[in-house]
């Protein structure tokens, strides 16, 4: 896909074009009824970037559910198809035990997360005192749990004070097993130290 201001202005799943709603989110359905919103500041955002990982991901992952017609499973994301990201994604296992919020347990992580974090594969997330204190990193892990997708920019400030200076930006995309309901996030994060 050709990223420019007006290819992102319109989302297509199962041959349904869908335009910008009032918010600021793109909003689309996936198998008809689940509410799928990219972030329009996400989309131009990603348009304008020069690193293309973002823009790649997410074109796999609107393909896939496109050609699915629904939220794809983690069975299905193929990382061979994203060349050059392995070391930026991470897993996210969507963990609902009877607790009143779901816990957010990190199932994989690749090479340039765990260089500079100091979170492991079966960690939570709230298992960090700043991380679990941080609503703008909780918003953004329960917003893709609502379909909602969208870059956040952040530091490492939160895995140490003396890496404050290291800025990333993160994104978030549900994977199902049954496609309608999240169960994992794949996710993107890029260092820009």
């Amino acid at each position: 896909m050709d990223w420019n201001r007006n290819s992102i202005r319109l989302f297509h799943i199962s041959g349904t074009q869908f335009s910008m709603g009032e918010r600021d989110w793109g909003c689309t359905t996936l198998d008809g009824n689940l509410p799928l919103d990219i972030e329009e500041e996400t989309l131009n955002w990603i348009a304008a970037n020069e690193d293309r990982r973002f823009a790649v991901l997410l074109d796999y992952w609107r393909d896939l559910a496109a050609r699915l017609g629904r939220l794809p499973r983690r069975a299905e994301f193929d990382p061979v198809a994203t060349p050059g990201m392995l070391p930026n994604l991470f897993l996210v296992d969507v963990v609902r035990d009877g607790a009143a919020k779901p816990r957010f347990r990190f199932r994989l992580l690749g090479g340039a997360i765990t260089a500079r974090e100091s979170v492991r594969p079966g960690q939570f997330l709230d298992e960090f005192p700043a991380m679990r204190d941080s609503e703008r990193i909780m918003k953004h892990y329960h917003d893709a749990l609502d379909l909602k997708i969208r870059v956040r920019a952040a530091t490492l400030a939160w895995d140490h004070p003396t890496k404050a200076f290291i800025t990333y930006h993160a994104l978030l995309l549900p994977l199902s097993e049954d496609g309608r309901t999240v169960d994992t996030l794949l996710g993107l994060a890029i260092y820009e130290a």
